[in-house]
């Protein structure tokens, strides 16, 4: 976990945060002293979807206002409610209310009060308002979780969305309540952390202090506010996957069983916490869904980004969602999904068209080189050429470290490691390959190998020599 961070005054993070977002979407505007994110006003009268909650999870809340999405959102300061003042405000007089308001609102009991007290004003006012709460996660069981129940976590995202689409196009708040609920009523999710986060202005958490995280440890179920989920486990990707699936899926889980997966179509979100590299998404995301063949879903949506996060949190979560029929004679909810918005945090573009086409073509085209090497006179012994070239290469790879730490002092640091991926890939060629004896041939065979396997600018420098000296080589032996 890093306690270091480029803006460490929580109450000026919160603040500039939420005016960068009037700078990156134009149509919104900024309540400052209320930290109410609302879109300008202009545009066509709907019913209105207000949600809200802690700060530190963004682009939820305020990075999904827009058209097609939110129409406002209501933050407090990092992970702590809004007051019941702050989200009334944002009903009563920072959205359009004469088609009605949803407001949508996490399980969380500070989240549940302020909303709910405003919410009840509002109604009080003779306002046509609705609250929802979301639930989805799975990482408490009915038996810890208690009375309070499950709480919300990134799946909410699809709530929104879907609510937020079926909205810009002229439903009522009841059909729009109706569909929120339906989808809200059909989604799971679960977490997990390898770290806890800290919150810029708090003192760093101590690594040996009771309910840390140990080394290699990982939090399963963890929560969006550093809340404790299932337990711990020392897992690799695999596992840790498997485990959060059988959370999700398993009907004989009595205390988590909290919904049968049964559709013919399900939408996959795989959300990042903030501190995973869109690198290592990508690889999680292709294991959760490889895994999901397993239990023979094969989602009709795959969202992956982030949507919900815990600051910098080193996790992330899974979501699915059970499509089921609208049945208010409208669009499905895929469609809602795919449906166009304008909102930054919103992260996928992709059309219902392009989703429906199913287009599974590729080009499969190789380059094919019309030179071939011929045999030349410069003969070795084949068995000496193979167990010096060996000896060298093993050699190689056991200087990896060191070279990987000089050039991490002058470079970028992939030095050592491409020279090692490399000096592996022709040690393996070398093993399946018996060594002609003709040096030309073998080098020849050796080059393509190097261009292939080994990384970096290296690779290009080896590759350049290693050609030429080659053709000199093969040039040599035609005079």
């Amino acid at each position: 976990m890093s306690a270091k961070h480029f803006i460490n005054d929580p109450t000026i993070l919160v603040d500039t945060a939420l005016q960068s977002l009037t700078l990156t979407n134009p149509s919104v505007a900024l309540d400052a002293a209320n930290k109410i994110v609302y879109r300008r006003p202009g545009h066509p009268s709907q019913v209105s979807i207000i949600s809200g909650g802690g700060s530190g999870h963004e682009p939820s809340f305020g990075a999904f206002v827009g058209s097609g999405l939110l129409s406002a959102a209501v933050a407090g300061t990092i992970f702590a409610s809004p007051s019941a003042v702050q989200v009334r405000k944002a009903i009563m007089s920072r959205v359009d209310t004469d088609k009605g308001v949803l407001v949508t609102v996490m399980n969380y009991t500070g989240d549940i009060l302020n909303f709910g007290m405003a919410v009840e004003k509002a109604k009080a006012a003779g306002l046509k308002v609705e609250m929802l709460v979301v639930d989805d996660d799975v990482g408490v069981g009915r038996e810890k979780a208690g009375k309070v129940g499950r709480r919300g976590i990134a799946g909410t995202v699809l709530v929104h969305k879907i609510a937020g689409a079926l909205a810009a196009q002229g439903a009522t708040l009841e059909q729009v309540y109706k569909v929120a609920q339906l989808t809200k009523n059909n989604l799971v999710s679960v977490g997990a952390s390898l770290e806890h986060v800290h919150v810029p202005g708090r003192a760093p958490i101590d690594p040996e202090a009771e309910g840390a995280l140990g080394a290699n440890e990982i939090e399963i179920g963890m929560g969006i506010h550093n809340e404790p989920g299932s337990g711990r486990a020392k897992v690799d990707l695999t596992e840790l996957v498997r485990t959060m699936l059988s959370q999700l899926l398993d009907k004989n889980d009595k205390d988590r069983a909290f919904l049968n997966v049964n559709s013919n179509e399900v939408v996959l979100l795989v959300n990042n916490l903030g501190g995973v590299s869109v690198l290592e998404l990508g690889g999680i995301t292709t294991e959760v869904v490889r895994q999901l063949g397993d239990w023979g879903i094969r989602p009709v949506r795959i969202l992956s980004g982030t949507y919900m996060t815990s600051l910098n949190g080193l996790g992330f979560s899974i979501s699915l969602l059970n499509v089921v029929n609208t049945d208010i004679g409208g669009p499905s909810m895929t469609q809602l999904l795919d449906y166009p918005c304008e909102a930054t945090g919103w992260s996928a573009p992709i059309s219902t068209v392009t989703w429906d086409a199913k287009n599974t073509s590729t080009r499969e085209d190789d380059i094919t080189s019309d030179e071939s090497v011929k045999p030349s006179e410069l003969k070795v012994d084949a068995t000496t050429f193979t167990n010096m070239l060996t000896s060298a290469l093993e050699t190689l790879i056991s200087v990896e470290p060191e070279v990987t730490r000089f050039d991490t002092v002058v470079g970028d640091g992939d030095c050592g490691i491409g020279l090692k991926r490399g000096a592996e890939a022709v040690l393996k060629h070398l093993k399946e390959t018996q060594a002609t004896g003709d040096l030309v041939v073998d080098v020849a065979n050796i080059v393509p190998i190097v261009e292939t396997c080994m990384d970096g600018t290296v690779r290009t420098h080896l590759f350049i020599r290693w050609n030429k000296n080659f053709r000199r080589l093969e040039t040599d032996m035609q005079l």
